[in-house]
């Protein structure tokens, strides 16, 4: 048995050779595709790319919630889909101080790092996260619902925020950061970093 892709300078070839029945059969609800040389029918390599590294959410006002916005664009290879996983380096945290913000958790304090659940209140104070677009509908129900991000410095693991199971070419994902402040927060300037993984699945 063999399989694979040959080319030279004047042809292109890609076989199953020893394979029992390849070939591409149709019936209602499914397709099967037999044989080796389906795993090049796309050709699509795979990439990653984020919008914007440098978020600047400016002045805050307490009380007031300020969001903004970055976008995830993957192109996943004919497989099976990927991953994208998520986790900051530690909470928004003063630079040179001590003081952080805190993650939020959500109007009825309920969401975590792997859950999510509505944030609209302006008395519920933190910073997270929301997904929307291609890939997030299984981790965020809406745009009211956020978690928080995964946090390194407290030995929490990277967490998916967006998937899929088929091959995908320029799948876009919206992420949206959002940050309330009490009126008690500390003042200075704030920053972490924020770390994606996109994981290709075979």
């Amino acid at each position: 048995m063999t399989g694979g892709k040959k080319t030279s300078s004047t042809y292109t070839l890609t076989d199953s050779v020893g394979q029992n029945a390849p070939g591409q059969y149709d019936s209602t609800g499914y397709t099967v595709k037999a044989g080796f040389q389906y795993i090049y029918e796309s050709n699509i390599p795979f990439s990653f790319q984020i919008s914007n590294l440098d978020l600047n959410f400016g002045n805050l006002v307490p009380s007031v919630g300020s969001t903004v916005s970055n976008t995830l664009t993957i192109s996943t290879p004919t497989a099976h889909g990927y991953d994208i996983l998520t986790i900051a380096n530690h909470p928004l945290k003063t630079i040179g101080g001590n003081s952080t913000i805190p993650d939020t958790k959500c109007d009825s304090n309920t969401c975590s790092e792997s859950t999510s659940d509505v944030w609209t209140s302006s008395t519920a104070y933190g910073f997270g996260l929301n997904g929307s677009g291609d890939g997030t509908s299984s981790f965020f129900s809406n745009s009211t619902y956020f978690r928080q991000f995964a946090d390194n410095s407290a030995g929490e693991t990277a967490k998916i925020i967006m998937s899929e199971n088929i091959p995908v070419k320029d799948h876009i994902a919206t992420i949206t950061y959002k940050v309330n402040i009490s009126p008690d927060q500390t003042a200075g300037t704030y920053q972490n970093s924020i770390n994606y993984i996109a994981i290709p699945k075979y």
